[in-house]
């Protein structure tokens, strides 16, 4: 599953012209904006604590309060004015918002402000109007009103014909509330009510205002009634309007920057997991939710850039808001989606809907490009009955998915959550194991039918994992290519069992061939050939005695290709053989022009051959065509007698399987040896 990094919030929340800080027991981040405002570069930040910068009287509290938020028991939204001094000594007042946010897996404390020290000092010098009235209105880039106490406006300074379009004089005598936001009118009369009632005392109030042209602007007002206001001829309490209307867009760009996705214009995972939580309490009967991979859209980058990658990921939300139902992107090509369903049996016609929306190729310019999808499921309540355990359960469902192919949805299980996990376990893990030792090379005996002597091994490379046990290659190959790990681990297996068998060789003075597998990635890596060149010479090992395993499958990838690496190989004079035969596609003209020495029949074919006549005629095709082409054929999986009795009438060469031995380690195969040669 996929979550919000901490890499990926510093990099939205960089430019933002606001306080940015994320915090736990010390400040990990803030953004440009509060670092300059602060005097401090961000490593110096780093090193202190929040609570650092409070009033001393609260410092035990905010630090108690920041280390409960950050364990998670504190999850509320908490609003305030407070204040701190610059690094120059400066003291710098500001409001703030500050919340818990969680960021893989973990919970920070997130504060977001706005520097109000302007607001402070006009506030003071509210407290000294009457001495210092004329020279306020002459400076003042605010809007100072006079309001009576049933909200009639007495005098305006110059500057609202600056901030909001009026003459001067063109609201005197009409109420104010003439020009307040509906649902802001019932606060503002309270807060006058209460001036009124306590002169002297000042309010901050926050309401909606509209300006000459219709348009609602945020004021931010500091309301102040003087004492003795009567006989100074004021005529009302003092309103020090200030237009906030910028900050406000800020904060709600901050909203939108961390629950919406700006190219697609789709929401984020908090949203969708809001939504998905409201329609749960509601008692929905299911809910379908889906996580959604484009395949392979890291190839439509690589092929047509960037930009164009773009633009199909906002084509592909586009005919994902045409379902009707709540989507998300959560990252990336990947996409959330959850629709309510009445039975099991509405997941077809959501599944239908879905795939129908990708029948269609996208257009790119000129070009017409095919996606293919495939997504994880999960129902509620069947498979949770929260937001984030139904996600991510879907989430998990989609790595199973992604193993079917294009347009594949696979519905959660707990026994594909255990696969998952296991695989997630061995990735992990994987890159650490050789240091520590975990892999061994074992080695099957290979049989020369016709002496029943050993004439050479097949090097199986195997997994000691400390919670898994011993892991066959059909656990972890996969993992070790898709990670890249196969080149590592194919060279361990290249340096292992060459030097295995240069001592054998010289320890029974005859000798013996080794065969190893190589994977596709391997078989086709330039590096290849030189890598085996450098052990061949490093035991002195004679390259006639090496054979290079690939399957079938392997092989006919890519023909022609595979036609002209085997024969660079062959000219090194290491020899070559087709694994797992007959379990393929082959195709009999390229099989005649590969230069192989080997084909080894698969062991399926030979363990239900004396049962199965189709089995028995793979098998004598197969030992015919190598007997045509003069190469060597061998049977794998031979487990009993009459296998080799029959398998030495039909002619063929060489053999391995559990009749002979099974895998075994160096020690054991020197003992099985001198019983054998």
């Amino acid at each position: 599953m996929k979550y919000l990094t901490k890499k990926t919030l510093f990099h939205i929340l960089k430019e933002i012209p606001a306080i940015v800080v994320l915090y736990r027991d010390k400040i990990i981040y803030a953004n440009p904006f509060a670092c300059t405002l602060a005097g401090y570069p961000l490593q110096e930040l780093r090193k202190r604590h929040p609570w650092d910068f409070v009033p001393e009287q609260k410092k035990e509290e905010i630090r108690q309060r920041i280390l409960n938020r950050i364990k998670g028991r504190f999850l509320d939204r908490v609003e305030g004015v407070s204040s701190f001094d610059t690094k120059e000594g400066n003291r710098v007042h500001i409001k703030f918002i500050a919340k818990t946010v969680k960021i893989e897996d973990e919970h920070y404390g997130l504060l977001l402000g706005v520097d109000i020290s302007k607001e402070v000092d006009q506030e003071k010098k509210l407290r000294n109007f009457v001495k210092k009235l004329e020279e306020l209105l002459k400076y003042s880039s605010d809007i100072i009103i006079v309001v009576d106490e049933d909200g009639i406006i007495k005098y305006e300074s110059p500057s609202v014909e600056r901030v909001l379009g009026y003459s001067q004089k063109e609201q005197i005598g009409k109420s104010i509330f003439e020009y307040i936001h509906p649902k802001d009118i019932e606060c503002l009369k309270k807060a006058i009510k209460k001036v009124f009632k306590n002169q002297g005392t000042t309010l901050t109030v926050e309401y909606k205002k509209k300006d000459k042209i219709g348009k609602w602007r945020f004021m931010e007002t500091v309301i102040y009634l003087p004492d003795r206001w009567k006989e100074l001829e004021i005529g009302g309490a003092i309103f020090n309007e200030r237009d906030n209307t910028a900050r406000k867009q800020i904060e709600r760009s901050i909203i939108e920057l961390t629950e919406y996705d700006q190219l697609t214009g789709l929401p984020r995972q908090n949203w969708f997991l809001k939504q998905l939580r409201q329609h749960i309490l509601k008692g929905q009967s299911y809910i379908l939710v889906l996580v959604l991979n484009i395949l392979d859209f890291g190839r439509i980058n690589l092929v047509y850039g960037i930009s164009k990658g773009n633009y199909l990921l906002k084509e592909i939300a586009n005919r994902l808001k045409s379902l009707n139902v709540p989507v998300s992107r959560l990252f990336g090509d990947n996409f959330a989606i959850f629709a309510l369903i009445k039975d099991l049996g509405h997941t077809d016609e959501i599944i239908f809907q879905l795939k129908k929306l990708f029948s269609e190729p996208f257009n790119l310019e000129e070009d017409k490009v095919k996606l293919s999808f495939y997504a994880g499921a999960s129902i509620y309540p069947i498979d949770g009955k929260s937001a984030e355990e139904l996600l991510r359960k879907a989430d998990i469902a989609s790595f199973k998915a992604k193993e079917l192919g294009e347009d594949s949805i696979f519905f959660y299980s707990s026994k594909a959550e255990k696969e998952v996990l296991e695989k997630e376990i061995l990735k992990s893990s994987l890159f650490n194991a050789l240091e520590k030792k975990q892999f061994k090379v074992y080695y099957q005996p290979i049989i020369d039918i016709k002496s029943e002597k050993v004439v050479g091994f097949e090097a199986l490379v195997r997994w000691i994992h400390p919670d898994f046990g011993f892991l066959c290659p059909d656990k972890f190959i996969s993992i070790a290519e898709n990670s890249g790990f196969i080149f590592k681990l194919g060279e361990f297996v290249l340096d292992s069992a060459i030097k295995a068998v240069k001592r054998l060789q010289n320890e029974f003075q005859r000798s013996f061939f080794i065969a190893i597998n190589f994977s596709l990635k391997q078989f086709l890596d330039e590096r290849l050939l030189d890598i085996i060149a450098n052990y061949l010479h490093m035991y002195n090992f004679n390259s006639s005695d090496l054979i290079l395993e690939i399957t079938e499958r392997t092989a006919m990838q890519e023909p022609e290709k595979t036609k002209q690496i085997l024969s660079n190989i062959r000219k090194r004079g290491i020899k070559i053989a087709i694994d797992d035969f007959g379990t393929g596609y082959s195709s009999l003209e390229y099989l005649i022009d590969f230069e192989v020495d080997k084909i080894k029949i698969d062991k399926k074919f030979v363990l239900y051959m004396l049962n199965t006549n189709k089995a028995m005629t793979i098998v004598k095709m197969t030992i015919g065509l190598c007997k045509a082409l003069n190469i060597v054929s061998v049977a794998e999986g031979v487990e009993t007698q009459q296998h080799l009795i029959k398998l030495k009438d039909l002619g063929c060469k060489e053999a391995q399987g559990y009749y002979f031995s099974p895998p075994m380690e160096l020690s054991s195969l020197r003992e099985f040896i001198k019983e054998n040669v």
